[in-house]
């Protein structure tokens, strides 16, 4: 089965920091968990927000 949407996070953050997911959640706070949770939501809104613009500019081009 997929995992919940929180689990994934941790295997993402435990993977990027080089860590387990044990090690994880016991070396950091909950307080630092939901500052990293909120960075990736950022930089996801981003990077779709970039995505985004490059296709508008592919399809502006394209008319031309």
């Amino acid at each position: 089965g997929r995992l919940n949407p929180e689990r994934r996070f941790y295997f993402r953050l435990a993977r990027e920091l080089g860590m387990t997911v044990s090690e994880l959640l016991d070396r950091m706070s909950s307080a630092e968990m939901t500052e990293w949770s909120a960075l990736i939501k950022v930089e996801n809104e981003e990077a779709a927000h970039q995505g985004k613009l490059g296709q508008m500019r592919q399809v502006s081009r394209a008319r031309r």
